[in-house]
């Protein structure tokens, strides 16, 4: 009786072991896919979630994570909605279900649709505020817009286009993308064109283009710069892109094609590859938008919106240049990065 007793204590002792050892795997692997490195069974007292446009962009990343740290303050959790490339889910569809989930916030770039729109208005009339970064919907009633004003990026690109062609007669193509209907991009492509007109010397002659490239398919972006680039003959001085892929896309097209040092590129932020660029003196300048700031302002309007019941409609942040002399701070500050 004692030997069965003691098999049976022993059976026992090794079972809560071995369900001790699983919950500990198991909140360990949670851990693990958490990517703000925080723990699953933590309780917080608000659930945002941020849709970001680009999978596995330089751009985004920053923001999210700035927006944790930000958010962490407040005791509020900051979801990466990661949009896997092979699903069929539309930003309208994430919208629907964010909105059944009755989530307490919604961070996004909005694509200009009326779709979209309509859902972001819903999502507000449902008491979840919604954020516009980087691009802004004026007709929605998103609570707030963090983001650059089209006066900031007109006068930086048309400084700096004016510099590279140096007082002497050109061509500007501004690479637009076609299937975003983008207000903040729009006006400034408008201005800058303006904005040239004023500032360029006398007797100095500058045509400024429009060029816009579909993007329903990952390879589009890619075709219609090579397409532009054996269009045209000879090939504007200067591009301007005022899209993060776009740059990316736009640079390689350039090497590609043999087309560096015939058309010099304005870019828009950055990527270990644009820095490199920018290092070897291929690319003259990249726009970059404080990401700091996004991530931190978003949350800021969201926590406003939460204990006010309002908040400010628009944050404006700090844009600022990468070129030859500051480009080496980007590099260690990636590489560092990369060794973590």
């Amino acid at each position: 009786m004692k030997k069965t007793s003691f098999t049976i204590s022993v059976i026992l002792i090794f079972c809560v072991l071995l369900l001790a050892a699983v919950w500990s795997y198991f909140q360990n692997t949670l851990d693990a896919l958490d990517p703000s490195g925080t723990s699953a069974s933590e309780v917080y007292e608000r659930h945002y979630v941020l849709i970001p446009d680009v999978e596995n962009s330089v751009l985004w990343q920053e923001i999210y994570e700035n927006a944790v740290q930000e958010a962490a303050v407040c005791n509020a959790y900051v979801e990466y909605l990661s949009q896997d490339t092979g699903s069929s889910y539309t930003m309208a569809d994430y919208l629907r279900i964010l909105i059944a989930a009755k989530v307490d916030g919604i961070i996004l770039k909005p694509d200009g649709t009326e779709e979209v729109r309509d859902l972001i208005n819903e999502a507000v009339d449902s008491g979840i505020p919604v954020v516009t970064v980087l691009e802004d919907d004026s007709e929605s009633q998103r609570i707030s817009y963090v983001g650059l004003n089209s006066y900031q990026l007109a006068d930086t690109y048309t400084e700096y286009a004016l510099s590279l062609l140096g007082g002497k007669n050109g061509t500007i193509m501004i690479l637009l993308d076609a299937e975003s209907v983008n207000p903040i991009q729009s006006l400034a492509a408008s201005q800058l064109t303006r904005y040239i007109e004023e500032q360029k010397a006398i007797g100095q002659e500058i045509n400024v283009s429009l060029y816009y490239l579909e993007n329903s398919t990952d390879f589009d972006y890619d075709e219609g710069i090579r397409n532009l680039i054996v269009s045209y003959s000879p090939l504007p001085e200067l591009l301007i892109s005022m899209d993060e892929v776009l740059t990316e896309c736009a640079y390689q097209a350039l090497i590609d094609y043999n087309e560096v040092g015939n058309t010099s590129l304005i870019g828009f932020y950055y990527s270990d590859q644009i820095l490199e660029a920018i290092e070897r003196g291929i690319i003259p300048v990249t726009l970059v938008v404080d990401t700091s700031e996004v991530g931190r302002y978003s949350i800021e309007a969201l926590e406003e919106f939460h204990e006010l019941g309002r908040a400010s409609s628009y944050y404006s942040v700090t844009l600022s240049l990468i070129t030859q002399d500051n480009v080496e701070d980007y590099l260690t500050a990636s590489e560092e990065e990369g060794s973590n």
